[in-house]
């Protein structure tokens, strides 16, 4: 199950890096470092929260692949 979960961080990570590219630089920049600093900032969080963090983050990348 771990592994499955380091997966599916990483990809939503990627995907979240990838939809910022569409962002003119000043705004990518931010968004990016937003990005880095809330991934870091929940690596080491229990598996409720973890799951919380993954279904928000999933929602908004939902979200924002729509208006692409």
């Amino acid at each position: 199950m771990p592994g499955r979960h380091i997966s599916r961080v990483r990809a939503l990570y990627k995907r979240v890096l990838q939809l910022h590219r569409v962002l003119p630089p000043d705004l990518k920049a931010l968004g990016d470092q937003y990005v880095k600093d809330e991934f870091r900032r929940h690596k080491s969080v229990g598996s409720d929260e973890a799951q919380r963090f993954l279904q928000e983050w999933e929602g908004m990348s939902g979200n924002l692949d729509a208006c692409i």
